[in-house]
């Protein structure tokens, strides 16, 4: 199990997710997510790509509660505005929706898969201002930064990735 550099361990909570990354350039992003409500990885092809599957995950688990709606350009406002009244009227118990998800890895096995080109642990702790807050631990570089914001985490990710390749080409040279 991978030790975080605050306190020796890493936050032990039901929306951990685990992104590898077997292939990265700046056209194209391919790996594999894992989290604890599914015993197989979750392929994707681009970090957007990722990035949604954590955020219906969220969604899922009703954890970290997002503090707003989702807007879209295609969505009825009149049908959101009754979505929410009826949600005010019938609050959910969002303890109650995790308990009907059923996990099926660990938390050591979700935090023991590797990427080929590398390898981040993600935990969102709040989900506020239409984005995302929380903590990544990028296991190659042996680091955790906070994140912000979703965008931040990209931009950690892909500075990240950056930084190990310019390692590479000052190696070579």
């Amino acid at each position: 199990m991978l030790n975080d550099n605050d306190n020796g361990t890493l936050w032990r909570c039901p929306n951990i997710v685990t992104l590898c990354l077997d292939s990265y350039n700046e056209e194209q992003q391919q790996g594999r997510l894992y989290h604890r409500y599914t015993d197989s990885p979750i392929r994707f092809e681009s970090l957007f790509a990722a990035i949604s599957q954590m955020d219906a995950l969220y969604d899922d688990i009703h954890f970290p509660y997002a503090s707003t709606e989702t807007r879209s350009f295609f969505t009825d406002r009149r049908a959101r505005e009754q979505m929410i009244r009826r949600s005010k009227k019938i609050p959910e118990l969002t303890e109650h929706r995790r308990k009907d998800m059923i996990e099926m890895a660990t938390f050591d096995q979700v935090t023991e898969q590797r990427g080929t080109d590398a390898t981040f642990i993600i935990r969102v702790s709040h989900r506020q201002h239409s984005s995302w807050q929380g903590e990544v631990t990028w296991v190659d570089g042996r680091k955790k930064e906070y994140f912000r914001s979703a965008l931040e985490l990209v931009k950690m990710i892909d500075g990240a990735l950056g930084n190990a390749e310019e390692t590479d080409e000052e190696k070579e040279l």
